[in-house]
């Protein structure tokens, strides 16, 4: 194992079911796993018989640990980066994916996953664990510190809800920090159409940019005065970024 790969593997079988049970595996299923790390969640996948199953990993020096649990044909075992992973050219169906996230990455891979739920298969439901902080960001309500850009983001195209917390102590090596699972389930009908993803991404960075400050000047340096008059944005001067709901987001992206 190398620890420029920021890699904590999970070492509670307890945790291992409960990621597992939310899934919701079976004989159909098409599964990408990132970072199988020691095999843990790995080893519950298989017995599971999903249809199809692709592991990526980044480091290869662990390929002695789990290469030989991947013998079915369908099963593969990936050693690569899962930010250059080619999803579209590796299932036929819609998939799940589950993960361990390395905490260095978790959020850049959970947006690469969001900017491909337009492609002809995509992500229809993860199960991801994220560093607890970031947990709370994604699930952040409005009015708080921890609401954010990633807050609306995510909920735009997924029904996102809490598995558990896990304390840093279920892991090998300890990290720093506790983490949370959560489990991602695609919306039958999004917030927004998919096509004002990027509008929304920027939207959202205008405002939560300075999130301290209020709105006034933001809001007339970005938006012209019949886009102001139209979208009654005036009565947003005195407000705070977190004070906005994340249906504001969405309704402003698809009427500007």
């Amino acid at each position: 194992m190398k620890k420029k790969f920021g890699q904590n593997f999970l070492i509670n079988n307890d945790v291992v079911n409960r990621i597992i049970n939310a899934t919701n595996i079976d004989k159909n299923s098409q599964i990408l796993e990132v970072g199988p790390g020691n095999g843990s969640l790995t080893k519950e996948i298989i017995k599971k018989n999903p249809k199809k199953f692709i592991a990526i990993e980044i480091d290869k020096s662990l390929k002695k640990n789990i290469s030989d649990l991947f013998i079915k044909k369908n099963y593969n075992l990936l050693f690569q980066d899962a930010l250059t992973f080619d999803e579209n050219k590796n299932f036929s169906s819609n998939y799940t994916v589950i993960s361990n996230l390395p905490y260095n990455i978790s959020l850049t891979l959970l947006l690469k996953w969001i900017g491909k739920l337009n492609d002809k298969y995509s992500a229809n439901r993860m199960v991801l664990m994220f560093q607890k902080e970031v947990g709370e960001r994604i699930l952040a309500n409005l009015n708080s510190k921890k609401y954010g850009r990633i807050t609306i983001l995510c909920s735009a195209f997924f029904s996102i809800n809490k598995i558990c917390d896990v304390d840093k102590n279920n892991f090998f090596p300890i990290p720093k920090v506790d983490s949370t699972v959560l489990a991602f389930e695609r919306l039958n009908k999004f917030k927004i159409s998919f096509k004002n993803l990027d509008r929304l991404d920027k939207i959202s960075y205008i405002f939560f940019n300075n999130r301290r400050k209020k709105l006034k000047k933001k809001i007339e340096n970005y938006f012209s005065d019949s886009q102001i008059h139209n979208n009654n944005l005036k009565k947003l001067y005195d407000l705070r970024v977190e004070n906005l709901s994340k249906d504001f987001f969405y309704n402003l992206v698809e009427n500007l």
